[in-house]
C-alpha cells in the first residue's frame, strides 16, 4: 500500500513473527546482536517446490514485522503506532505460490525502518544530522514516506531528533540492497529458464482512500500501462472478476518503484502490482489499527484465491 495516493505491541520478543490462532499478526523487536548475527536474514525466500521453475516471481516488500531495536529506541512512537505502515498479513496470503514453482521474496523488516519499495535516492535530507546524498525530493519524500519514513501512517512524526547520516547507508545495506539483489537474481533465473518473466508485487490497502471513497477488492497497477502488455493485464483482471472480486486499475495505486524497476510492456520482463483490500480478511482494516488481527477463515479464503491465481499465472504465455 502506497501512503501517497491519486495499544502498544510488546517491545521485546525473540520468536519469529507469525500469525496467532486468533489471527493476531505478531511483531518481533529484534535486538542489535541478533541483527548482526550472520545467521539472521532480512528476507524470506520461498523457492518453487516443483521441478519446473515458473516464469513468475512474487514480491512482498511491506508486510515485514521485524522491528529493529535501533528503530524502537530512536523513534518517538511506540511500535503499535508504527504498524499502520505495514501491509498487514500479505506474507500469509502468498506462501502457497511456491507450490506452483513461483519463487516468492518477502521482506521481513518493518517498513517504518526502511521502505524497500523506494529508490535509493528517495531520501529526506532534512531528517539527518549531517548532509546526505539524495535525489530531488519526490512527492513521496515530501509527504513523509521516502526511503526512511519520516511519518507514521497517521502522519505522526516517527522521530523528534535528527538521525545519524550513517543510518542511510546502514539501512540500505541491511535490508534494501539484499531484497533487490534477491529479486534481480530470481527474475534472471526465471528468464534464463523461459526467456521471459513476470514480476507480481503484492500489497494490501485499507478499505477506503483518504477521501473516504470505498476502494475495489483488488487494485491492479501497471504504472499507467507501461509495465504490462494489455492482453496479459486483461487476463489477470478477468481471473479476479471470475473469483467474485471487484477490480480497478491504477487508481489510487498505480505501482511503485519495484513495479517500475522490473517491468516494461512489450519486453520479456513485465510486472504488475496487486493491492488487496484488507476488508477481505482483516477485523480492523484501517491505517490506525494498532493490534491488527486477520480473520482466520477469511485469510484462508483469500490465500486460496491467491493460490489459484498462481496456478493460473503459470499457464499464461506473454502476448
Amino acid at each position: 500500500m502506497d501512503l501517497v495516493d491519486k495499544s502498544s505491541a510488546p517491545q521485546q520478543q525473540t520468536k519469529p513473527a507469525q500469525i496467532g490462532s486468533d489471527g493476531a499478526l505478531d511483531i518481533c523487536v529484534v535486538p542489535a546482536e541478533t541483527l548482526n548475527n550472520p545467521g539472521y536474514s532480512s528476507l524470506t525466500v520461498h523457492h518453487g517446490i516443483t521441478r519446473v521453475l515458473a516464469p513468475v516471481v512474487a514480491s512482498c516488500p511491506h508486510a515485514g514485522r521485524d522491528y529493529p531495536a535501533t528503530l524502537t529506541e530512536a523513534a518517538t512512537l511506540p511500535v503499535s503506532q508504527m504498524r499502520g505502515l505495514e501491509d498487514f498479513g500479505v506474507d500469509h496470503l502468498i506462501t502457497g505460490l511456491a507450490a506452483h514453482g513461483i519463487t516468492t521474496v518477502i521482506n521481513k523488516i518493518a517498513r517504518a525502518y526502511i521502505d524497500v519499495n523506494r529508490p535509493v535516492g528517495a531520501v529526506d535530507a532534512t531528517m539527518f544530522d549531517t548532509p546526505v546524498e539524495a535525489d530531488k525530493p519526490s512527492r513521496h519524500v515530501n509527504a513523509g514516506y521516502g526511503l526512511i519514513p519520516r511519518l507514521s501512517a497517521m502522519r505522526q512524526p516517527l522521530y523528534t531528533c535528527p538521525l545519524p547520516a550513517i543510518e542511510v547507508e546502514h539501512r540500505l545495506g541491511f535490508a534494501h540492497m539484499p531484497y533487490h539483489s534477491m529479486l534481480t537474481a530470481q527474475i534472471a533465473a526465471a528468464k534464463a529458464e523461459h526467456g521471459h518473466c513476470l514480476l507480481v508485487d503484492f500489497h494490501s490497502m485499507p478499505p477506503s482512500d483518504r477521501t473516504n471513497r470505498q476502494l475495489a477488492d483488488i487494485i491492479l497497477g501497471d504504472c499507467l500501462g507501461t509495465t504490462l502488455n494489455p492482453e496479459l493485464g486483461q487476463a489477470i483482471s478477468s481471473f479476479f472478476i471470475d473469483e467474485g472480486l471487484s477490480v480497478a486499475w491504477n487508481e489510487p495505486y498505480a505501482g511503485g518503484f519495484i513495479t517500475r524497476e522490473h517491468g516494461r510492456a512489450g519486453t520479456p520482463n513485465q510486472s504488475i502490482q496487486i493491492e488487496i483490500n484488507r476488508s477481505l480478511y482483516m477485523r480492523d482494516a484501517r491505517l490506525s489499527a494498532r493490534e491488527p488481527h486477520a480473520v482466520p477463515e477469511q485469510i484462508k479464503h483469500i490465500a486460496a484465491v491467491i493460490n489459484r491465481f498462481g496456478a493460473f499465472l503459470v499457464t499464461l504465455q506473454p502476448r
